[in-house]
Parts: structure tokens; sequence; C-alpha cells
């Protein structure tokens, strides 16, 4: 027999897409599934908007995060596998099907984790599928795959009963908790990228949302990049390292210009060195949406790595100061 997958939903306030989300996860070319959402306290018609369209719905009395959710729906799953897929994503026809069948051919596999699609599931105008594209593109060409993709990914039901869930100390915003579990799971078994496993993915539509957003999470990923050495997560980042390094030098340059203009070639320099790093990325990006949206991908990639590589100094000073903040990721509490 086919083994039972249960979807895990965790929604709060999310009636812009959970309609849009439940209808494509019931929806699938796989037949042997259950949908469970996790409602996490809305205030708005979330649970009614699931439980109209047939879902099973968990209901929580207090606003927990979803790290608390998503455990809870996995507390109420019957499934042998597990498929996580968050409630402002739509999963493409096949998503399940081609999880279930990655699992067949890699039985080593504890965990497959999929990918965006390279469309946005609403679509917010510029800044919106800038993200998805170039989020795209980066999660479908990594080689090596450690950190989980809960928004859409599956696992087997062994790795929850060996490690338990989502650390539930980890609540509110930017904690991580996603991660962190992600990388356990890795640290324990083989975890594979999927990228046949599609989800369309109603992405942040505003600047100043994503550079928040980058800033916080580098800040609080620190520690756990620092405790999880051997895995080196950073290279499976939105920004990576060399990225990251010309878009410091080239703010070094801006700010050594000020004292002795020359020293703004070392600006120039870093330009050019970043602009290469992402070649490739700008380069589909313009393919696949023309050169305006490509142009406005490198302006945007800029701004966000800046925030990033600001946000992982802020982290780092604070590592060094913070014992409690060194020891955020030490030990798991279930």
């Amino acid at each position: 027999m086919p083994p039972l997958v249960s979807v895990i939903v965790p929604c709060h306030n999310s009636r812009k897409t959970l309609a849009l989300c439940v209808e494509a996860a019931l929806t699938q070319t796989y037949a042997e599934i259950e949908v469970i959402v996790v409602d996490d306290a809305s205030t708005d018609d979330s649970a009614a908007i699931a439980e109209g369209l047939g879902a099973t719905v968990v209901r929580m009395p207090v606003n927990g995060g979803a790290g608390l959710a998503r455990n809870r729906g996995m507390a109420a799953a019957r499934g042998d596998i597990l498929f996580f897929a968050d409630s402002d994503v739509a999963l493409a026809p096949d998503a399940v099907e081609q999880a279930v069948r990655m699992f067949a051919e890699h039985p080593e596999y504890a965990a497959v984790w999929g990918v965006y699609g390279d469309r946005p599931l609403v679509d917010d105008g510029i800044v919106e599928r800038v993200q998805v594209l170039t989020g795209h593109y980066r999660q479908s060409r990594l080689d090596v795959v450690h950190t989980g993709h809960f928004a859409v990914g599956a696992l087997r039901r062994e790795v929850v009963d060996r490690l338990g869930g989502f650390d539930e100390r980890l609540v509110g915003q930017w904690t991580n908790e996603d991660h962190e579990f992600g990388l356990r799971i890795a640290e324990n078994f083989p975890v594979g990228r999927a990228v046949h496993v599609v989800g369309f993915h109603d992405d942040d539509d505003r600047v100043t949302s994503v550079v928040r957003k980058r800033f916080g999470r580098a800040v609080s990923l620190i520690p756990l990049v620092l405790k999880q050495r051997g895995l080196k997560p950073e290279r499976e980042a939105l920004h990576r390292p060399a990225e990251l390094a010309a878009i410091g030098l080239t703010g070094l340059g801006v700010l050594l210009a000020l004292v002795w203009p020359v020293l703004g070639l070392l600006a120039t320099v870093g330009l050019v060195a970043f602009l290469w790093t992402i070649r490739g990325m700008l380069g589909f990006v313009r393919t696949a949406a023309g050169l305006r949206v490509a142009t406005a991908a490198a302006a945007l990639t800029f701004v966000y790595g800046f925030a990033v590589g600001l946000g992982g100094l802020t982290g780092a000073l604070r590592y060094a100061v913070d014992p409690s903040f060194r020891r955020r990721y030490q030990t798991v509490s279930m």
C-alpha cells in the first residue's frame, strides 16, 4: 500500500491565501493524503475557511508560533510521511507525489526539501517578483542541503519519533526554530533537495519588510551557525559569504572615499565583484522576467545583502557579550 501522507499547514490570520493553499493540498495527484490545518489562534475566519474546504482543523487556544503549531499538527497526523506547507504556499499538483517518489528512490533520505516556484502565488508587484525569482534560483541550484525548508518539504515519521519536533522554547519573531530543527535533522540523517517538489509562494512585496526580516534573522542565526560549523549552513543562505564580502568592500570604499577620494576605487572594485558573484542569478531573472526586473534584482539584492551583513555583525557582537544569546540553541526542550 502507498504510504499515507499528512500535509500539515500552520496558519495565523491567513485568509488571503489559505483557500488557495488548502485547495492545492486537497487536489494533489497523490491519493493517500490527509490535510491538517493548525489554526494558531487566528482572529479572522481562517479556521472556518479550512473546515469549509474539508481539511481537518486543529485549533490552538493561544498564539504560540509556527514551531508549536507544526508540533501539534504532527501529533494529530496519522501519516508515515509528514509534508509541511505554509499557509501562503500553494503546492504544485504533483508536489506530494514527487516527494513520495523521491523517498522511494532514496530510502536513505529522512527528509526531502522542496523549492519555491518561479512565479508568485499572488503577484503584488516587482518587489515580490524579485523575491520569488531570486529565491527559486538559489534554492534550486544548491548541490548540498542541510537547512530544512518547512514551507514546502517532507520528512519521515521516524525522524520525529527519534528527535522530537520543533524546539518549543524558540518562540517569537526570528527565532529560527525551523532552521534549528532542519539542522538537527541533517546532523542525524541524510537529507536531500527535491527540485520537483514545488510550492508557489505569496512572498513579501515591500522592501522595508524584507530588510527588517533579513536583518532580524541574520542577528539571531549567529549562535546557530557557530554551533553547527560542521554543516556550514551559511553556504545555503540567500546571500553567500563571497557576495556579502563584496557588499562590505563596496561600503568600506564609500566610507574611505570621504577621507581620501582615491580610495573610492575600492567601492568600484567591490561593486564589480558583487555583480560578478550574482551574474548567474541575474541572467536567470532577465531571461524569466526581462531587463527591468533583473536591474531591480541587482539593486534589491545589494540592499538586502547589506542588511544581512549588518545583522551578522550585530549578532556577532551580541554573541561576544551576551551568554544567554550564545546558549540559545544549545539544548532542545520539547
